[in-house]
C-alpha cells in the first residue's frame, strides 16, 4: 500500500493522479444522471469556451465525445507512469538527478503510450457509435474544405474544415480519377467512403458557390 501511494503521488505519476480522480468523480456523476457525457464537446457551452472537441479532433481522437477521449488519455497515462515509476524504484537509485531524468523519460513514454492506446480504442469505439458517425458524415458531405499537408491524391490527403458548430477539424480525404489537389486548394466533399473512413473530394471553383457575392 505504501508503494502504491508513494508512486501514485510521486513524480511523474502525480501529474495524472488528480486528473484521474476528477475523471472518476465525473463518471460517477454521469452514472447518477447528473452530468452529460458530451459536456466538453463543441455543441455545448463548455466545449465552445474551451475548444476540447476541436483539440481532440486534431490529435485523432475526435470520433467519440471529448470526455471519453480525455478519460482514456488520463487513465492510460496514469497506468503507464505507475508501472514505469515502480520499475525505476526497483533500481534503488540514490542520485536525485538520475531519478529526475528517468522520471522525465517515464513521463514521455506515458504521454506517447496514452495517445497511441487511446487512438486505437477510439477507432474501435467509433464503430459502435453509428449515430455520431452518420451525423458527422451528413454534416460534412456537400461542404468545402482546404487541403493541408502537401497535396491530396488517390493515396493520401488531409484537409481542414470548419464544422457547423464552429470547430476547425482535420479530416482524411482522397481524390478520384487521378486528380491531384495542391496545398491550399479548395475542395468539395462529395462522398464519404465508410469502408476506408475517408472523404472523397474534387476541385471546387469558388465562382460556382451560390452564396458568393
Amino acid at each position: 500500500m505504501d508503494l502504491f501511494l508513494s508512486t501514485a503521488f510521486g513524480f511523474p505519476t502525480v501529474l495524472f493522479t488528480p486528473l484521474l480522480i476528477v475523471a472518476t468523480l465525473y463518471w460517477l456523476l454521469v452514472a447518477l444522471g447528473t452530468a452529460d457525457t458530451e459536456l466538453l464537446d463543441s455543441s455545448g457551452e463548455a466545449g465552445e469556451a474551451l475548444g476540447f472537441s476541436a483539440v481532440m479532433a486534431r490529435v485523432g481522437l475526435g470520433r467519440v465525445p471529448a470526455t471519453v477521449a480525455i478519460t482514456l488519455l488520463v487513465l492510460v497515462a496514469w497506468f503507464v507512469s505507475m508501472l514505469g515509476s515502480i520499475m525505476v524504484s526497483v533500481l534503488d537509485l540514490e542520485s536525485t538527478a538520475l531519478l529526475l531524468l528517468l522520471g522525465l523519460v517515464v513521463l514521455l513514454i506515458a504521454i506517447v503510450g496514452a495517445w497511441a492506446v487511446a487512438s486505437g480504442v477510439v477507432m474501435g469505439l467509433a464503430r459502435f457509435l453509428p449515430g455520431r458517425a452518420k451525423s458527422a458524415e451528413h454534416e460534412l458531405v456537400g461542404r468545402t474544405c482546404t487541403i493541408r499537408i502537401g497535396r491530396a491524391d488517390a493515396e493520401f490527403g488531409q484537409a481542414e474544415i470548419t464544422t457547423q458548430d464552429g470547430a476547425s477539424i482535420s479530416i482524411p480525404v482522397r481524390t478520384t480519377g487521378g486528380e491531384i489537389l495542391d496545398l491550399g486548394s479548395t475542395a468539395l466533399i462529395f462522398e464519404h467512403d465508410a469502408r476506408n473512413e475517408v472523404f472523397l473530394v474534387t476541385r471546387f471553383d469558388p465562382a460556382l458557390d451560390p452564396g458568393r457575392d
